[in-house]
């Protein structure tokens, strides 16, 4: 078993003007507070009877849709031989002050902005997202240099020392798990690397900023660069985040919160926070890594890929509630009027935000869930399940929970291979509506991904 790991800088020259994405803002990038990254690890398990890359790339950007993701795969194949499309995963970290990619935020002027970029920013950013991908083929050919004989081990803690809230439930117990993957070198046992995931929305820095950042999971990286001199390499995956925020400016009294939720959806960070965040959860992610027990490292001998495509309906609920109009209005907006006028044809646009199939006169979202099953040589096992979307806590510890590993030993990284728009519980939509349902493909994509997510892990358990 062998592993690297790289960076590269994704901060092109012409960085001030470009549209940054996550906040409908008056303007586009006025400066850099600083640099944003593409990151990869490259695991090569080469034993009797299992040979398998695993490719994973983290980027600094708010969302990669499947468009995006499926031109980098076919960029990094054609290059590279030995790898195959299932073995590689792109995530995106959703940072909120990073750049536009697809259009949606490329003029300035909140929602009627928003609208002008559906209908008009086809095609506005395909020079950067070449550029982008060109960068990391470039990485991911030093990787395939740099790999090493490794061993490996993995831990999972809770972890909230008040820097995260549930937004829509502020009185809850909010425990993220923070998840370890160690890599320490064979021949003598000094740590080369560790896989971070934690699950918290990068929004640290507010509406107001408009300046370039990886928020809070570069300020990870950045602390642990600082406290081993370098030597240890890292890189970030966010965890089901799609209803956790930071705590910047709200306050810990959470029942004041409660009372009042504008405190914890209209917080101000600022790069103090940003900071502050950033190094509290590197400073535990390395103090964890390096309390994993040496006898607990061993050498994988198996990896197995598996996959589930799906295709999600465009249609609404059926129910009727106190929100019932509202949401209704929103979705026939959405439907009749933002998607009517959106190019998802391939025939008119390079990068369409979501990938749609026409199967009986109806549309159908494009997306799809993995789940990697490492067996190691203790024959301890560990699982990763990969989600198109930003999932809510609910949805992520129900997920977790039928894995046919242990919950102790599965992560799940959220917005990984596309971007689907928010995954929540149908019952929060019935119940209480709110932003996030227009931020998606269908309000039916959380039950779809959470139902054929659960199927996926149900065929691998009958399996064994």
């Amino acid at each position: 078993m062998k592993v690297a790991f790289n960076r590269t800088k994704i901060t092109p020259k012409d960085y001030i003007g470009k549209p940054m994405a996550g906040y409908s803002r008056k303007d586009p990038c006025l400066g850099k507070l600083d640099d944003i990254h593409a990151y990869g690890v490259l695991l090569n398990i080469d034993s009797s009877n299992n040979k398998h890359h695993l490719l994973m790339i983290s980027v600094d950007i708010l969302k990669l849709p499947l468009s995006i993701v499926e031109y980098i795969k076919k960029r990094l194949i054609s290059k590279f031989e030995l790898l195959k499309t299932d073995e590689i995963f792109l995530h995106a970290t959703h940072t909120h002050s990073s750049f536009d990619l697809t259009g949606e935020f490329y003029y300035p002027g909140g929602a009627l902005g928003f609208i002008k970029g559906v209908m008009f920013a086809d095609n506005k950013n395909d020079r950067f997202i070449v550029w982008m991908t060109n960068r990391i083929v470039r990485m991911v050919s030093k990787l395939f240099e740099d790999l090493e004989p490794c061993t490996i081990a993995w831990k999972k803690e809770s972890f909230n020392p008040d820097i995260v809230l549930n937004r829509r439930w502020p009185t809850r117990n909010v425990l993220p798990d923070l998840g370890i993957i160690a890599f320490k070198k064979l021949e003598d046992s000094k740590l080369i690397g560790i896989i971070i995931n934690y699950s918290c929305h990068p929004t640290t820095l507010s509406h107001k900023n408009n300046k370039l950042s990886a928020d809070f999971p570069g300020r990870v990286i950045s602390k642990i660069d600082d406290l081993t001199s370098g030597s240890v390499k890292t890189i970030y995956f966010n965890g089901p985040s799609g209803d956790l925020n930071p705590i910047t400016t709200s306050g810990t009294n959470l029942d004041k919160i409660d009372k009042d939720k504008k405190l914890s959806y209209d917080q101000l960070g600022t790069y103090k926070h940003t900071k502050k965040i950033g190094h509290i959860i590197g400073e535990e992610a390395l103090k964890v890594a390096k309390s994993i027990p040496e006898d607990d490292y061993s050498t994988i001998i198996e990896v197995d890929i598996y996959t589930k495509k799906l295709l999600i309906p465009q249609k609404d609920a059926k129910y009727y509630s106190k929100v019932w109009f509202s949401n209704k209005v929103k979705w026939v907006l959405k439907k009749y009027f933002l998607f009517k006028i959106a190019k998802f044809d391939y025939k008119f646009v390079n990068f369409p935000f979501f990938t749609v199939e026409r199967k009986n006169l109806k549309n159908y979202g494009k997306t799809v869930v993995h789940f990697i099953k490492l067996t190691a040589g203790n024959s301890n096992t560990f699982g990763i399940l990969t989600i198109p979307g930003e999932l809510f806590e609910d949805l992520g510890e129900n997920l977790v929970s039928h894995a046919p590993t242990k919950m102790e030993n599965t992560l799940i990284f959220q917005n990984t291979q596309d971007w689907i728009g928010y995954l929540f519980p149908l019952e929060m939509y019935i119940k209480e509506g709110g932003y996030e349902p227009f931020m998606c493909f269908s309000p039916l994509c959380g039950a779809y991904v959470e139902n054929n997510a659960k199927k996926l892990l149900k065929e691998i358990i009958d399996t064994f």
